[in-house]
């Protein structure tokens, strides 16, 4: 893995701005779930309908309904959905004023809505993270709404969500994973290399992030062997559908091309969690380097032998899904 090996002697050169915790075990059941993944894994990442353009506006997961209030608005022709933890008893404890709201971006190869993973991981932040207000965004999805249009609407809602968010005294978490968490991290830069005064996160947090859509890291064919999930033709045709007729060198749609020095600027933290048996990985360390060099603060989670957004399995109880949602929501309280 030879960008990987020029990557460490880099990181060894470097002081690091970004903290990165290393796990290198796999429990008994997380082998066994990735084995049987690996027969299906062109099912689980097929759309399962196209869906047309604009926002898609969602039914949430029962997950999420069991333990939360879920309101729907639109601002901007985007829809969002507010996640409330359920109400106590009559005389319970008073709402707490939030001072901090996340936006979640759900992955699915920019085609695909949340899934019921998602919702599940969103409900558990709301009842876990009183302090941060939870909103699901429902973005436009390719391919009939690729990035040229998608982003262009996106770029709209974030700057009037974040001059609501300082209206309101509130903070602005940016979240998201896979290519959720490519959005995540596409907007804030683009939005800063255009205006690098205006409004801004305070951190973003991705999980899986697809950080480079060109996707020529050599690295990318040694990890797909153990990847039990993606394989190269469908990232491939995923990034094609989302770009367009944008570059897969924009860094409006690959955050590894961006000048990532205006988030060190804004004080701006990049937190990441990656598994080294997806192929998405490399790229994600790359860009994680990228942002230590820049002295871009932040907090990351690399785990060896874990597969793209293993986070999502602590839903079914698997011990790493379990550990790395709790280092999120650890680090997210932090934030």
């Amino acid at each position: 893995m030879a960008a990987l090996s020029q990557l460490a002697s880099i990181e060894s050169s470097v002081k690091p701005s970004i903290k990165v915790t290393r796990r290198t075990d796999r429990s008994t059941y997380m082998f066994l779930l990735q084995h049987l993944l690996k027969p299906f894994n062109a099912y689980l990442v097929k759309p399962k309908q196209v869906y047309p353009a604009g926002s898609p506006r969602l039914d949430p997961h029962k997950k999420a309904k069991k333990r939360c209030d879920v309101m729907e608005r639109c601002v901007d022709d985007i829809y969002l959905y507010d996640l409330e933890p359920k109400r106590p008893a009559a005389g319970g404890r008073e709402e707490k004023k939030r001072r901090k709201r996340l936006y979640y971006f759900a992955g699915g190869g920019w085609q695909m809505p949340a899934s019921s993973e998602h919702w599940a991981l969103c409900a558990e932040m709301a009842n876990k993270l009183p302090d941060i207000a939870i909103t699901v965004v429902s973005y436009p999805l390719a391919p009939n709404s690729a990035a040229p249009v998608a982003i262009l609407m996106l770029l709209k809602l974030y700057n009037t969500l974040l001059r609501d968010a300082e209206d309101a005294g509130e903070e602005v978490i940016l979240a998201g994973d896979s290519a959720g968490g490519n959005i995540a991290l596409c907007l804030p830069l683009a939005a800063l290399s255009e205006d690098p005064d205006g409004p801004c996160p305070t951190a973003i947090m991705t999980i899986s992030a697809s950080t480079d859509l060109r996707r020529h890291n050599p690295d990318i064919k040694v990890v797909e062997k153990h990847d039990p999930i993606l394989r190269i033709p469908f990232i491939n045709g995923t990034a094609k559908a989302w770009r367009g007729e944008w570059s897969p060198v924009d860094p409006r749609v690959s955050p590894l091309y961006a000048d990532v020095s205006v988030l060190a600027r804004r004080g701006i933290k990049v937190h990441g969690v990656a598994g080294r048996y997806d192929i998405l990985g490399p790229d994600a360390v790359l860009f994680r380097e990228k942002c230590n060099q820049a002295w871009v603060q932040g907090e990351w989670l690399d785990w060896e032998k874990q597969m793209h957004v293993f986070p999502l399995t602590w839903a079914y109880k698997l011990p790493e899904g379990v550990q790395s949602k709790d280092w999120i929501l650890d680090v997210l309280r932090r934030s």
